[in-house]
């Protein structure tokens, strides 16, 4: 066997190893959270609910209220991951996200007006209308940072600024509207899984994971524009195709998150950072790990917000703005340093 050989055996099993202690912990966490709220339930009385065993059991609670809402953490937390991955290797910034880069504000601007304004049109539209506010936002950047080839900063300024209009936008809409009307947006804002049914499930499940398998499958599409555009180009790859698909794809996973969990802040920039860390830079591996560290994070922040103080529930999305505001000082700072060094 040559070092070459052994030395990517041994790649594949730590990162098989990683997937699985990952997945594991994902687990774990969705368990701990069925568990607890205003009404603590013990880890065998869930086993029992999920799998109908003989013995102790909380149906409703568990089927009904916590089961639908950890899917959706789930789902959401995965997509939101996988969209700041896949923005960030095409815009070359480590300090985009869909967040930041305001494709989560237009989402949400026009989900809101969808809510005010057809209060009759069926919630299976809420992710159309996201979508369609998520690729205005996108489509602008896209645009400017096409005809004015800006450079990767100012580009993330530029998706900044326009994060700004559209959150302007949902604060409008919110004053403009009466208390009734307002006030679960306003919930619903904050990034909360409160009152998610299998209703919402039944919206998201598929785009989501379908389009969680695309990103996937076009992960090495990634690796290559890493590489630079000149030798992605020598490799016969359409770069500026390629990075307005990927950022569509990458723009429908968050727009989708948004309609159906709100406004999760940082997530979609945490998470890729931390799965840099554990896999490296192959997107082929950093994408399956981001996904499940966005899970971890956004299952244990829904958790976390049921448990501190029952029964008032604290937003996941909350408690993510107040992780991740620290997170994204702390890359500005390390990135600032490595480019100046």
């Amino acid at each position: 066997m040559t070092a070459t050989t052994f030395g990517s055996h041994h790649a594949r099993r730590r990162a098989l190893l990683l997937i699985a202690v990952l997945s594991a912990l994902v687990i774990a966490a969705s368990l701990w959270s069925l568990g607890v709220g205003a009404v603590d339930i013990p880890v065998h009385v869930i086993i029992n609910t999920l799998f109908n065993l003989d013995g102790d059991k909380q149906s409703y609670i568990i089927m009904r209220s916590r089961l639908p809402r950890m899917v959706l953490a789930l789902l959401a937390g995965g997509a939101l991951a996988l969209s700041g991955a896949i923005i960030q290797a095409v815009i070359r910034n480590p300090l985009a996200s869909p967040n930041i880069i305001g494709i989560n504000a237009g989402a949400a601007l026009f989900a809101l007006g969808l809510v005010l304004f057809f209060p009759a049109v069926p919630q299976t539209w809420m992710p159309l209308a996201a979508c369609v506010g998520g690729l205005s936002a996108a489509a602008f950047i896209i645009v400017v940072g096409h005809y004015r080839r800006l450079s990767a900063i100012h580009l993330a300024l530029v998706g900044v600024a326009v994060g700004f209009v559209f959150e302007a936008g949902v604060d409008y809409l919110l004053i403009t509207a009466n208390d009734s009307e307002s006030s679960a947006p306003l919930i619903w804002l904050t990034g909360s899984l409160w009152g998610r049914t299998w209703a919402q499930v039944d919206i998201a499940w598929l785009p989501l994971v379908g389009l969680s398998l695309v990103a996937l499958l076009l992960s090495f599409r990634l690796d290559l524009i890493a590489l630079g555009e000149g030798t992605a180009t020598g490799l016969g790859l359409n770069v500026p195709r390629q990075r307005i698909v990927l950022l569509v794809v990458a723009t429908l996973l968050a727009s989708v998150s948004v309609a159906v969990v709100g406004v999760m802040g940082f997530i979609g920039l945490m998470a890729p950072h931390i799965a840099r860390r554990l896999a490296g830079g192959s997107h082929r591996l950093m994408l399956p790990v981001a996904a499940l560290v966005g899970m971890l994070l956004v299952v244990l922040a829904d958790g976390i917000g049921r448990a501190i103080a029952p029964p008032i529930e604290v937003s996941a999305g909350i408690l993510a703005a107040l992780i991740g505001a620290p997170f994204f000082v702390y890359i500005m700072l390390t990135t600032e340093a490595e480019t100046g060094s």
